[in-house]
């Protein structure tokens, strides 16, 4: 117990120096001597980590900040003509990576908050020979100290992840751009000054490594699912298992090429996960739920129903048709249904094209096509729109009635914000079952199992309506199938740069770009760069 001081001290001196903003953490006047006294104090190490990355700041999270950063820099999308709003709009969506903007920030910012707190967990875990409360049962060190070991490896290799599809090169299967150090290397709490200003400059390379090793434990000590007569209460609603774990070890993996490595999770993940998770229910299901339940393919979620946090990821009403007070819950005009005022951002008309949803939009023909029309997404989870309507009785849910400067029909997001009682406590699917079907055939049809690619890719076809692939299945059909069901969930760039695929143009008068374009590497943050001396050599 005697190191607990300086996890609570240190934390506040960190955050302080290293968050790129003077705001005022707090400082104890008396800090407790021991606030994780007992197990049940300690669950709030993890309940902590959770908070600071996905609940701390409605306007500034880990779920709304690079979910649009990372969609508004992709080929999906169009920015709308006429758009001026009070965000980098026009920096994302030109990729101009060579400069601050608050999105990239904050995603550094804020997978550090999370870092240090998970860290610090752990440094009390292992300060205490892994155990602090040595009368604690078999039961309770398994399915509880354990669990929340595991969790907070699970959060600290969760906010590495997000923070390398930000600010990360694209990882080189064998590349030099492996050894480039661009982020702090952190994996313990630093309890003094000279390791807090000064940390080792982790190389893509080390950052990989330690996020395949933080889920592999992650893995190995969480339980694959909350039984409420062996977990600790709050485990039961947005926490992470196992097959949470396995999901973004997929990620990991195929990021980095390690396409065995990639299947074998995607096996356990998809195969073996006990019924619990499935394609069974229409699309919005995994959208709509503003209480504890869950979709039933939806594996990790922010839990923006909690009762006492009100809370969301506001930041995505840039790109989503609804707002955030909306109580819709797949209802249309006027039962709920309440219209955004400053989105900037919709489907591409290329990419409209390309997926087989519009017949020629790009030469003024933006009939639906009929596989569009059958398409149970579009209608649930995107709806279009048709131009300006200046009848002040226009439906808004079949007319574009804002903004006077779109004349033309347009496909809108509208996953977000689709809560039954408030759009603003609907839960918001972090890893969804659909995404890793989807990777699962890409890398079966990669490795020559054209069969199970084709059975793949029809689970989510056919959960969307559509029915199975007509004649023998081609990797672009894979890869326009991935548009059509992660669209707008900060999906695209990542996915590209993993499947080392060109970076399409979209609707911009450009021209593609390799996977590893410096053009979607942000920077780190100037205030960092200014207080941390490792990166002057100082």
């Amino acid at each position: 117990m005697k190191h607990l001081n300086k996890y609570i001290l240190f934390s506040a001196f960190f955050f302080l120096l290293f968050s790129c903003d003077h705001e005022k953490f707090f400082e104890p006047t008396n800090p407790p001597e021991n606030p994780w006294i007992n197990l049940a104090e300690f669950e709030k190490s993890a309940a902590g980590a959770y908070w600071a990355g996905l609940n701390r700041g409605s306007w500034d999270n880990m779920v709304g900040g690079p979910r649009l950063l990372k969609t508004c820099q992709s080929d999906i999308v169009q920015l709308l003509e006429g758009t001026s709003a009070n965000i980098p709009f026009s920096e994302m969506y030109n990729r101009t990576s060579d400069i601050d903007i608050d999105k990239s920030i904050n995603t550094f910012r804020n997978a550090f908050r999370m870092i240090t707190i998970a860290n610090s967990g752990l440094d009390y875990l292992d300060d205490n020979d892994g155990n602090p409360y040595p009368n604690l049962g078999e039961s309770d060190i398994k399915n509880n100290l354990r669990r929340v070991e595991g969790e907070l490896y699970f959060l600290r290799g969760y906010a590495y992840y997000m923070m390398s599809t930000v600010v990360l090169p694209a990882y080189e299967p064998g590349g030099d751009n492996n050894s480039e150090k661009r982020i702090p290397l952190r994996t313990t709490f630093d309890d003094n000054l000279t390791g807090a200003k000064s940390p080792e400059i982790g190389t893509t390379q080390q950052i990989y490594d330690l996020m395949i090793e933080d889920f592999i434990k992650a893995k190995s000590l969480l339980p694959e699912r909350f039984d409420p007569s062996l977990h600790h209460s709050s485990y039961a609603e947005g926490r992470a298992n196992k097959f949470a774990a396995a999901a973004l070890l997929a990620r990991v993996y195929f990021a980095m090429g390690k396409d065995n490595e990639a299947l074998t999770e995607l096996d356990f993940l998809i195969d073996q996960n006990g019924g619990d998770y499935n394609l069974s229910e229409d699309p919005i299901e995994a959208f709509n739920r503003d209480d504890e339940t869950r979709g039933k393919e939806v594996i990790w979620y922010a839990y923006y129903a909690d009762p006492i946090r009100n809370g969301n990821a506001r930041e995505l009403t840039s790109m989503t048709l609804q707002s955030y007070n909306a109580t819709n819950g797949g209802l249309a005009w006027p039962d709920g249904y309440f219209r955004i005022t400053w989105n900037q951002f919709t489907f591409s008309y290329t990419v409209l094209k390309q997926i087989g949803w519009m017949e020629d939009p790009e030469n003024g023909n933006y009939t639906l096509t009929p596989e569009a029309l059958q398409d149970k997404r579009l209608g649930q989870v995107y709806r279009k729109l048709n131009g300006y309507n200046p009848d002040p009785d226009a439906d808004p849910s079949i007319d574009e009635t804002i903004h006077s400067q779109v004349t033309s029909p347009m496909v809108w997001c509208d996953k977000y914000y689709r809560g039954k009682a408030r759009g603003v406590k609907t839960n918001i699917p972090i890893l969804r079952l659909a995404e890793f079907y989807l990777t699962r055939s890409l890398l079966r049809f990669r490795a020559g199992n054209i069969q199970g690619a084709t059975s793949d890719l029809n689970a989510v076809r056919n959960r969307a309506g559509i029915g199975d692939l007509s004649g023998t299945i081609t990797e672009q059909d894979i890869h326009n199938e991935r548009i059509k069901e992660m669209a707008f969930e900060g999906d695209r760039t990542d996915y590209l740069r993993a499947a080392k695929l060109d970076i399409p143009p979209g609707d911009r008068n450009i021209s593609a770009e390799p996977y590893n374009t410096r053009s979607l590497v942000w920077p780190i943050p100037q205030r960092e760069l200014d207080l941390n001396s490792s990166y002057s050599g100082g």
